[in-house]
């Protein structure tokens, strides 16, 4: 009994190990177009199937940038339906304003097949959602209670993606973060507020004032006051008690 006890108490001291990657996919037409059409995607890799000869993945995320930026995406991502030569082929794709899910293929390879076993090991925690910077730089926060494997993702992150480390260290996750769980605003709202974050309104000091902001929307100033004040008023007290 007192053996029985001392194992389970040195289980639940354990922490998790906490990775933090950073790489770049020069190869995939994705990374491609988000380079190209200047937006950001936020995502979640939900799941993978193997069907003939080839792996599907299925994801999930929101794309960030300018209303022009955002219909020249979609504008281009779905073209990669018509290029099945391409390494990553997209099968399917569901768009509700910002909001897409989509599903794309690969082509199976012996290197691929390495791959897929490391990296959708369902092991491995998604810490936050995975960020696609117009850079082609994708970082993923991931945790897992089994270091060796999140040592194997990383080798493949710089062997395959010419990726690098930010952190791997142990710690307590505190918080996970989800794409669904912030209250829901408008287009416009959401416009406004992330025009504001991409122009430096909230940087101090402050790089740009709201009139000009409002210009860029091509509204008045005091509709673009509501727009934003509406936005920060849904978000912030929710973002206040998580605190």
């Amino acid at each position: 009994d007192n053996i029985d006890k001392f194992i389970i108490n040195e289980i639940f001291r354990v922490s998790m190990w906490v990775a933090k990657l950073k790489a770049v996919d020069e190869k995939n037409p994705l990374h491609i177009i988000i380079k190209k059409t200047g937006i950001t995607l936020y995502y979640y890799p939900l799941n993978h199937y193997t069907k003939g000869n080839s792996y599907y993945f299925i994801a999930s995320g929101v794309i960030a940038g300018a209303e022009e930026q955002k219909k020249e995406f979609f504008k281009e991502f779905r073209k990669l339906k018509k290029y099945s030569k391409k390494r990553r082929v997209l099968n399917y794709l569901e768009t509700k304003g910002d909001f897409l899910t989509f599903i794309t293929s690969e082509t199976k390879s012996e290197e691929l097949k390495k791959f897929i076993h490391i990296y959708y090991n369902p092991a491995v925690i998604h810490v936050k959602p995975a960020v696609i910077y117009p850079t082609l730089e994708e970082e993923q926060e991931i945790a897992c209670i089994d270091r060796k494997i999140l040592e194997k993702m990383i080798s493949i992150a710089r062997k395959r993606y010419k990726g690098g480390l930010s952190y791997l260290k142990q710690e307590k996750i505190a918080d996970i973060g989800i794409l669904s769980i912030l209250p829901k605003i408008t287009e416009k709202q959401k416009r406004a507020l992330h025009l504001a974050i991409e122009k430096g309104y909230y940087e101090y000091p402050r790089q740009i004032e709201l009139e000009k902001l409002a210009k860029f929307m091509n509204i008045s100033l005091s509709t673009y006051q509501a727009h934003l004040r509406k936005a920060e008023r849904k978000l912030l007290p929710f973002i206040g008690k998580k605190l």
